[in-house]
């Protein structure tokens, strides 16, 4: 009887002290009901096992659920980039606008054998809108980019920049020595990011563009199109801007290199604003240049649902309709007014970014050694 009683005590005092570990680490105000037992309770009583147990279970728990503290710095640099990118798409953008539509009006305009064409170079477009249609029509529809280019600048610029350090972090060097096939991928992977606003963006926009004083709000012509026809256009448009960052930011980097080489191997001088604006041009006039038939099969198939054109117009149909207007050639129709945008747009979004850089705060993070 006396063995059975001492096993019902053991049994008893291990569940007691099972149940307070358990209670405790549920829920720790009770470690504090424990505390206030008294100190000199028999050391074989549940109690003062229990007050065991849960000193236990406490360092267990505790190292259990250590976890190494947050570091907030590499959240902060991209949200500095993505920030960065983003006032400096808007400015950018707003700067060369009359260049854009004139551009739209070019590529949008149909070719009619015998007909003279309205609209025949950038100057003459800006002119003509200018002299018939006011001033003001040069900006139609310059809302939807100041709201949209803010946020595709970010992801543009800001995507490109962020995997590009993210490549130097790996390879324990700065991202101005990243390989070139890495370089190549950041730059679409800013590109291919951009088109979730650029698409919206430039449909809304070419639309207004197009239909001059004649063209609703930004509201009404996503509330006739809806969200499925703000993507019209949406495969061109990612092939134009995800070929446009993998040659544009390589060649922007290097050439900007190139401006800032010294005498001695690997050591570059810190870049201007005028070299960013010089390696800007010279990579715009590249990647905005080959990328102009993408950019052309775009705008005929966005400008769909405009006054005198087709409701839709597909991939297949606005290639089509393309080369029988003039072969090869008129998939670079309004090339002048592209590159005669783009360039200098993107070279004054990334001279403001390098000034924006000289601000305190507002550095470039550092690379990481592996």
């Amino acid at each position: 009887a006396q063995s059975g009683m001492a096993g019902a005590r053991r049994i008893s005092r291990s569940a007691i002290a099972v149940l307070l570990v358990v209670l405790a680490v549920s829920e720790p105000c009770l470690g504090g009901v424990l505390n206030t037992l008294p100190q000199g309770l028999d050391a074989r009583s549940p109690w003062a096992a229990g007050r065991t147990h849960l000193a236990k279970g406490k360092e267990v728990v505790a190292s259990a659920v250590a976890v190494p503290p947050f570091d907030p710095s590499g959240l902060i640099q991209g949200l500095k980039e993505l920030v960065t990118g983003g006032v400096a798409g808007g400015i950018g953008s707003f700067l060369v606008f009359p260049i854009d539509l004139a551009k739209t009006r070019i590529q949008d305009q149909r070719a009619v054998a015998g007909a003279e064409v309205m609209y025949k170079n950038v100057v003459q477009t800006i002119a003509k809108v200018a002299t018939t249609e006011g001033i003001p029509s040069l900006y139609k529809g310059v809302a939807p980019v100041l709201v949209g280019s803010m946020p595709e600048g970010a992801l543009q610029i800001g995507v490109n920049n962020i995997v590009r350090q993210t490549f130097a972090d790996n390879l324990g060097t700065t991202e101005d020595k990243i390989p070139l096939a890495a370089e190549v991928f950041s730059g679409a992977c800013g590109g291919a990011a951009q088109v979730v606003v650029s698409n919206p963006m430039e449909r809304v926009k070419i639309l207004q563009q197009i239909m001059g004083k004649q063209a609703s709000s930004v509201v009404e012509i996503v509330k006739q199109v809806g969200i499925k026809g703000l993507y019209t256009g949406w495969r061109p448009c990612l092939g134009r801007d995800v070929f446009f960052g993998a040659i544009y930011f390589p060649l922007y980097n290097n050439v900007k290199k190139k401006l800032t080489a010294t005498d001695k191997p690997d050591v570059y001088r810190e870049a201007t604003v005028m070299d960013a604006l010089a390696a800007g041009l010279v990579a715009g006039v590249a990647a905005a240049g080959s990328t102009c038939p993408f950019d052309v099969v775009k705008t005929r198939m966005q400008s769909a649902g405009a006054a005198g054109h087709a409701s839709t117009v597909s991939l297949r149909a606005a290639t089509a309709e393309l080369w029988a207007e003039g072969g090869a050639k008129a998939f670079f129709k309004g090339f002048t007014g592209r590159v005669g945008r783009v360039a200098p747009q993107l070279a004054i979004c990334l001279a403001i970014v390098e000034a924006i850089k000289r601000i305190p705060g507002f550095e470039p993070g550092p690379a990481k050694a592996n």
